[in-house]
């Protein structure tokens, strides 16, 4: 429950064991929402993307065991319904200080960064910084982008990046995973998937593929997640339902985690942040 909990309970666990050389970790448990944030990289300057939250418990309402993340969603506004403002400008600091750090250090970074964060009472907490995009996170805001991405990665390896050459369009995206039946426990492997590209195509979906077999022109499932459909619009509400269009159009021995970007399981979040905020 606190601190000093955790210090008995350690010191408890030392005192009864048996020889030996004994080291404890003691971890804070932050609690809030979390939320990704991910940047542009010139080993200099960071150009921060829209900000997307994952989902990484299997089932619907946050139940089930945690996964590689069963989808995602964004806002038009660059941050998310439970964030504000200085959420953003507070978590798009810290990644620019690592940069700055690593560069002061003679390691200097060239290249996407990707910071997960958990928005608490106290503001944004860091908990793990990667040197790559999210995955779902890259679905919903690579397809935002205006610019060259050939281009953007090349002022970065050449520490020529500026604001000037990057744009997002101002739009919302939902994007769900389709996984084996069993993922994240004991996934079937080997099942046959039916995609119809063209009419997701006709939903005005997009679709990325993920990890699958190709045999004889069919598509079957692996151990891991098997591909995402994104939906983009104004309105997250309306993105969503683009997604769930583009979903009807994919058949098998699947599961969807359907009520990611959903209106219900979003003001969930507004609630616990207003909850934890005391307002």
């Amino acid at each position: 429950n606190g601190i000093n909990e955790a210090f008995e309970y350690a010191k408890e666990v030392i005192e009864k064991g048996i020889g030996g050389m004994h080291r404890v970790l003691i971890e804070e448990k932050v609690v809030g929402e979390e939320f990704t944030l991910q940047a542009f990289c010139d080993g200099k300057a960071i150009y921060p993307m829209p900000a997307v939250q994952d989902h990484k418990r299997l089932l619907p309402n946050d139940k089930g065991p945690n996964t590689g993340g069963m989808g995602s969603y964004s806002h038009k506004s660059g941050i998310l319904p439970f964030m504000n403002v200085d959420d953003y400008e507070i978590a798009s600091n810290i990644l620019q200080k690592i940069v700055d750090a690593l560069r002061k250090e003679g390691r200097e970074y060239r290249g996407v960064i990707y910071g997960q964060f958990m928005l608490t009472v106290d503001g944004p907490k860091v908990i793990e910084i990667n040197a790559r995009f999210g995955d779902p996170e890259a679905m919903n805001v690579l397809p935002l982008l205006k610019n060259n991405f050939v281009e953007i990665c090349d002022a970065m390896a050449t520490g020529n990046l500026t604001n000037k050459c990057i744009d997002f369009e101002a739009k919302s995206t939902v994007c769900k995973y389709v996984v084996p039946n069993g993922y994240g426990i004991n996934p079937k492997e080997g099942m046959e998937i039916e995609v119809d590209e063209e009419s997701i195509k006709g939903e005005n979906a997009l679709l990325f593929y993920a990890s699958v077999n190709e045999k004889n022109g069919k598509i079957y499932t692996t151990r891991s997640r098997s591909l995402a459909i994104v939906g983009i619009a104004n309105e997250i509400e309306d993105a969503e339902k683009i997604c769930e269009c583009g979903l009807k159009h994919v058949k098998g021995d699947v599961f969807i985690r359907h009520d990611i970007g959903k209106k219900e399981l979003i003001e969930k979040r507004i609630k616990h942040m207003k909850m934890l905020r005391g307002e």
